[in-house]
Formats: structure tokens, C-alpha cells, sequence
């Protein structure tokens, strides 16, 4: 007999934005986004090298995504 175990992942979305805003992706990291977490550090760092002012755009919508979105799949279900 198999049971699932949910726990639910929770997170500060004003942490998230702050560690976004220090350094682009790292708080889409510390909600559990790998894969986002990746994808923004690469494309604000792209825009901050070739152009500041996208790095500026990009890494203000960085922040936002961090502070505002979702933390994607919230539950964690453990199989026993």
C-alpha cells in the first residue's frame, strides 16, 4: 500500500524579491525554480552585457516574477 505525503513548500515573497534583486534568479532559486532561476540569471546577465538598458528592463521584471509569482508546484508528494 502506497500513501502521499503533501507538504506544502512555503516561501517569503519579499525575500524572494531581494535575492532577485541582488543577484537576477536567485530567488525564483529559493522558491524551488531551478530551471527559471537558470534562464533568468543567463538573459539579465545577457542584457546587462551587450546593452545595459535591457539588463535594467529584464532585471526589473526578474525582480517582479521573484516577488509576485508563484512558487510553481507547491506540493511535494512523497510516495511510501
Amino acid at each position: 500500500m502506497t500513501t502521499d505525503l503533501i507538504r506544502e513548500r512555503r516561501f517569503n515573497p519579499i525575500i524572494a524579491g531581494v535575492l532577485s534583486f541582488f543577484f537576477p534568479g536567485l530567488g525564483q532559486l529559493y522558491k524551488g525554480q531551478l530551471f527559471r532561476a537558470i534562464l533568468w540569471f543567463c538573459f539579465v546577465g545577457a542584457g546587462y552585457w551587450f546593452f545595459v538598458f535591457p539588463g535594467i528592463v529584464l532585471h526589473f521584471f526578474c525582480v517582479l516574477g521573484a516577488t509576485f509569482g508563484s512558487a510553481g508546484q507547491d506540493r511535494l508528494r512523497l510516495s511510501r
